[in-house]
Order: C-alpha cells, then structure tokens, then sequence
C-alpha cells in the first residue's frame, strides 16, 4: 500500500474523499482543509485542536512562534498544517490545481536561524554542548530514528488495537469498545499537545493503566506485555528498501549502530518489531523517548544516547527523516546531521550536515567521507 495515497490527517484513501494534495509527506483531502478551515475560524471540531508547539508547519515550515496557527488531528497523531497553508490549499481546490505538490504553491520560508529551545534547562545543555563538526567526520557510531527511516509505517489500526486489549482483559462492568476508544480520544486532547510542546514523552504503558484502571478493566499480564499485545494487534511496518545494505556495510566497518527514536512504546516493544524485520542484531542499543522521559530534539535524549555507545558527538552520525526531531535534534547535540528525505522535501531551519535521497545514496556518501579521511 502507497502511503501518499492517504491522507495523513484523517487516514483516509483518495478513493474515500474528493480531492487529495499528494505531498510526499503529508498528503491532505479536502475534507480535511474543510475542517481546518472551520477550525482557524473558531469552531469546535471532534479529536481537532488548533496546535501550539514548536513543531513546524509540515508544508512549509514555518513555526507558531512566526505568527501562525497550526492545526493538528489529534485522534490520528497528524501533521501540523498552518492557517496559511490552508488558505493555499483551499485556493487550489477552487482552481482544481489539485495534482500541484502544495509545496511548490507556498512562497520560500526564510530559514529560522533560531532553535526555539526556551527552557533555561535545555539551554543550559546547548550552551555546554560542543557545537557540531563543519563537516561529517569519519564515524565512530550512528545513530538512526526508527518510524520513516529504518522502518516505514504502513497501518495504526487503533480499534484492532483495542478489541485485542479486550480480549485479554477482565470486564466486569459491561464496559464496551466504544467506551475504550471515547475515552482514548478524551485523553489524547488532554496529553498529546502538551506532549509535543513540552518534549516530555507519556509512555503507553502509563498511558494503558491511567485508561483501563479507570475504567474498570484488569488485565492478569504484566504492563510490557500487555503493551506488545496493543503493539501487534494495531501496528503494521515494512522495511525500508536498502536500509539492511546499509546496516550491513556499517557493520562492516565495525560502526556501531544504535537506535534513536521517540516513541510512547518501550525499548521491549521495539525490539520485537525489529525482530519480526530481522533487522534487531544490527543495534547495539535501543534509546527510545517512552524509557528516557524526553523526546526528541531534546539534547538529553541525545546525550544519553551518546554515553550508552561510549561516542564522541563530532563521530557520531545521527540519521532520520525530521528536520525538526532529528536535524535540529541531532546539531544541538553536537552530532553529525544526516537527513533521511527520499521525498525531496527542502529544508528549513538548522541545515543538515548531508541529505539522502536514498540508502544508496547513504552508502556513497559514507564511501566519499571514509575516502576523504584517509
């Protein structure tokens, strides 16, 4: 299944709405700009919020601190999309330019020469850190993000996900699926902003007992696998062509490989879908955001990341597909930048240290930096 075939704010394919802007990214229907056309205008709408974190427009850019609104689908963990990329895309649904990238209808972003990182902690820890290499050295780890980089997600089937918790549960008040997924929805309006906004992780297992305990619903397994059991009931990977070549030759060169993701599921529940892809012993060590309490881009994340591997900042790569989580994540540290972007988006903000278009692409890079050392 094509993932540009869907759009990435409600799930739905462009067989089930009007019209679909086929953005690499993040595609969106027209049911969607609808909506958040009605959103930025002041009305309610359910599992919708009008989003304040320092996450960026994921069309072009730009940030809420630059004077625009972001609306976010709650429900589905979308994208954000600006009040003023809504106002383009709506006004190329009226000329039915609908095959148009919306990217290449948005007028150039200045870069955004700040971090936007306001907390004292965090710039605390910038201002300690050792700013990144010129230019990628030849590596002595590498890091990699996991969702859109290594492995790409294909399905979140949330009810799947649920009739499965049901099914291994004890019920003993006729509470119902519908009553497990309102209240779901309930919680994500309350924590997911916050979550992104304050880069503070909320981990699932948490997150399973703060619902089913209030609920009234008792599992006999313990939280790790009743979490593995959400996991395979409702999540759905494929791997990334050319990412095991990749892996390969590192480990060929005795790089040491890491993964570096934010993810509310743990380090457990990781390993086994790295597991079922065959790609586990390839990691020395998982780092996700659900066991560190931090989420990308924060440098703490990144920190103990680099401890755990025994690397210094300037060896180490860090390689994923967000500009913002892992390009900015990664410079902050002091790391090497290397953005994953095999749909040829271009970037704003702090620029990578190199770009890939491909895991082809990756391993000549890594040839022509191991040729230039030398």
């Amino acid at each position: 299944m094509n993932h540009t075939d869907h759009c990435a704010f409600c799930g739905k394919s462009d067989e089930d709405v009007g019209r679909l802007f086929r953005d690499p990214d993040a595609p969106i229907c027209d049911e969607c700009l609808e909506t958040c056309h009605r959103l930025l205008d002041g009305h309610e709408s359910a599992g919708w919020l009008i989003a304040t974190s320092q996450q960026r427009c994921a069309y072009c850019g730009r940030r809420p601190t630059e004077g625009v609104r972001h609306c976010v689908h709650l429900r589905h963990h979308s994208p954000r999309i600006c009040n003023l990329c809504v106002g383009t895309a709506l006004e190329a649904l009226q000329s039915e330019a609908v095959e148009e990238q919306i990217i290449d209808l948005i007028d150039e972003v200045e870069d955004d020469a700040t971090i936007n990182l306001d907390d004292e902690i965090e710039n605390a820890l910038r201002e300690s850190t050792p700013g990144p290499p010129a230019r990628l050295l030849k590596p002595e780890a590498v890091t990699f993000d996991f969702g859109g980089t290594i492995l790409q997600l294909v399905e979140f089937d949330k009810v799947a996900g649920v009739r499965r918790m049901l099914d291994i549960c004890e019920i003993s008040n006729n509470r119902t699926e519908q009553d497990v997924l309102e209240f779901i929805d309930e919680l994500d309006l309350q924590i997911q902003e916050r979550r992104e906004e304050s880069l503070i992780e909320y981990p699932s297992i948490q997150r399973q007992r703060l619902i089913y305990n209030a609920l009234g619903i008792i599992f006999d397994l313990p939280p790790h696998e009743i979490e593995l059991e959400f996991w395979k009931a409702s999540m759905q990977y494929t791997v990334e062509e050319g990412i095991t070549t990749v892996l390969d030759g590192l480990n060929a060169r005795d790089i040491r490989i890491a993964l570096l993701s934010n993810s509310a599921f743990s380090a457990t529940t990781m390993r086994y879908e790295l597991q079922r892809h065959g790609l586990h012993d390839y990691f020395s060590d998982i780092v996700v955001s659900a066991d560190y309490g931090f989420r990308k881009p924060h440098p703490l994340i990144y920190r103990s990341a680099l401890s755990i591997l025994g690397a210094d900042p300037a060896h180490t790569w860090h390689v994923g597909n967000s500009r913002y989580y892992d390009v900015e994540g990664a410079i902050i540290a002091g790391m090497g930048a290397v953005w994953y972007n095999p749909s040829g988006r271009q970037p704003q903000g702090l620029a990578p240290h190199e770009t890939v278009n491909s895991w082809i692409g990756f391993q000549n890079m890594v040839e022509r930096v191991f040729n230039e050392s030398e």
